[in-house]
């Protein structure tokens, strides 16, 4: 299977650790550490060894840490 069908089958481009910390900066130890992903619940995906990423699910999750940590800061 090429990338351009992978790539439509699953509906977005897959990134890695490097690209996902540049792109949302983000400590890339956060992306990399499976301690530190399962802690803070980052939507990631396990390619052989491989982690990757959907942009789209990481801009959502930054946007969900943002709105609990505003009623956090509200209470």
């Amino acid at each position: 299977m090429n990338t351009t069908t992978l790539n439509h089958v699953l509906g977005e481009q897959l990134i890695d650790v490097r690209q996902a910390a540049l792109m949302f900066n983000l400590p890339s130890y956060w992306l990399s550490q499976a301690k530190e992903r399962k802690q803070r619940r980052i939507p990631h995906y396990r390619v052989g060894k491989l982690v990757r990423f959907k942009p789209a699910e990481l801009e959502a999750w930054i946007v969900g840490q943002q709105a609990s940590g505003e009623e956090s800061a509200d209470a």
